[in-house]
């Protein structure tokens, strides 16, 4: 999978991402490429600002996907070639009883995760009110938008100053299809 990149995967390496991620070599030799060109300056690792050309990312949340990109899936503010892969494979969609990281469990994780940004296993009125935001812009007033964030809390039995645990975040979107909804096509 050599290319004119700064980086190469020999086929040990090749086999041992296949493995981890469960995509086909054509799959992950696609993914090899599409990594390439966001690497505009074959560092051999994405930044933020790599990412922020994807076009596929347009949308309100973006920022905050980078964000869990990067952060919790990156090291030192770099994505490398397997991190990449890896993390996409989460959005790969579920098969018989897949055991790798396509698992609704991991899929549901990363969404919890894009809201708790402090990593207490808490989603609290102010990461709510941070996405709330980033989706309605400046559409709501500061005090709408508080008043639905605390809303959203207690009408879910809990405590606003508590905040919305794990446990009840996959509960409330257990009747959502969370592997259709958080599912890319990946072209073989």
């Amino acid at each position: 999978m050599g290319s004119s990149s700064s980086i190469s995967l020999d086929s040990s390496e090749v086999d041992e991402i296949c493995r981890e991620t469960g995509f086909s070599h054509s799959q992950l030799k696609r993914l090899f490429n599409r990594f390439n060109s966001l690497d505009k300056e074959n560092l051999g690792f994405l930044r933020k600002e790599d990412l922020s050309s994807i076009p596929e990312l347009y949308n309100p949340v973006r920022d905050r996907i980078i964000d869990v990109l990067i952060t919790d899936h990156g090291q030192n503010g770099h994505l490398n070639f397997r991190q990449f892969a890896n993390v996409l494979a989460v959005f790969r969609r579920k098969t018989g009883h897949s055991t790798g990281p396509n698992t609704i469990e991991n899929k549901l994780r990363f969404i919890f995760d894009m809201y708790d940004r402090d990593k207490d296993n808490f989603i609290n009125q102010n990461e709510l009110l941070s996405i709330l935001q980033m989706i309605v812009g400046d559409n709501l007033p500061e005090d709408q938008l508080n008043a639905i964030a605390d809303r959203t809390i207690i009408e879910l039995g809990l405590p606003v100053t508590e905040g919305i645990s794990y446990e009840k975040f996959c509960d409330c979107l257990k009747k959502i299809d969370i592997d259709e909804k958080m599912s890319m096509k990946f072209l073989s």
